[in-house]
């Protein structure tokens, strides 16, 4: 009688079996069964090798006392583009909406343009003209960045695009002063040097950017950025105010790793 039975069984569900372990192969499981079900990345990390490209500007207009008289020093900085690198840790709210912590930093140099009037040693209102130029001046900036992040694409490929405010650093060389030569009857005043000053200044602004990656595996990508940052802060140069921009167009290159994923649960 039991065999009748087991024959029974062995009939009914024997064309299934196949087929059971045919769905078995084809379907993804979770861990409980065997295998890994891979979550949305929850926390990413990004490192990428910057390029600052162009060039930022700011502007002096300074009154300088000489001979019991004043005299001007108006002078106009362009920053130039230099090599930086950038990393961020980034957590993702869900499969879109994301928030990014970036610091960045970049060591620049600037080239100060400069026209000063001297006043006359002997005559009122007769100033002497001193115009120039200098390079090398040191600019160096770190910015801190807290940015939302809005994420397309699909397959291997991604677009990220985020906005937020920025935190800077700066470290300045400003010129106070120009030194000079003159001879009797001081009619010409000679451009000898700049006297300068370093400064720190912590402007505060804003980071923009737009992202294109692509996927390498489960937990790396590759990405190509390009990035815009700008903030404006206020020093003190011999008792006057000097207002001072940082920031400027960056293009990034630099790799993402996904360190943690969301549980998924089948």
């Amino acid at each position: 009688m039991r065999a009748q039975v087991a024959l029974s069984l062995l009939l009914s569900f024997g064309p299934t079996l196949p087929l059971l372990a045919q769905d078995k192969d084809q379907q993804p499981v979770s861990g409980i069964t065997g295998t890994k079900i891979l979550g949305d990345s929850r926390f990413e990390i990004g490192l990428a090798f910057a390029e600052a490209i162009g060039s930022s500007s700011f502007t002096a207009n300074r009154t300088v006392r000489e001979y019991q008289e004043d005299g001007s020093f108006n002078s106009e900085y362009k920053v130039g583009s230099a090599p930086g690198g950038g990393i961020d840790l980034q957590y993702n709210f869900g499969r879109k909406l994301g928030m990014r912590l970036g610091a960045q930093a970049f060591s620049r140099k600037s080239r100060i343009e400069f026209e000063a009037a001297i006043p006359h040693p002997f005559y009122f209102a007769q100033q002497r003209l001193i115009t120039g130029t200098q390079d090398g001046l040191g600019f160096s900036e770190t910015a801190i960045s807290a940015t939302l992040v809005y994420r397309l694409g699909s397959g291997k490929w991604r677009m990220a695009l985020e906005g937020g405010p920025a935190f800077f650093m700066v470290n300045a060389t400003i010129a106070e002063k120009v030194t000079y030569g003159e001879v009797y009857p001081y009619d010409t005043a000679t451009f000898s040097g700049l006297s300068s000053t370093k400064k720190k200044v912590s402007p505060v602004g804003f980071a923009a950017g737009v992202e294109i990656g692509r996927t390498l595996s489960n937990s790396l990508s590759v990405f190509a950025q390009g990035r815009f940052t700008q903030g404006s802060g206020t020093i003190d140069v011999s008792g006057q105010k000097v207002s001072v921009n940082a920031g400027g167009a960056q293009a990034r290159l630099g790799l993402r790793l996904i360190v943690a994923r969301k549980t998924t649960i089948f």
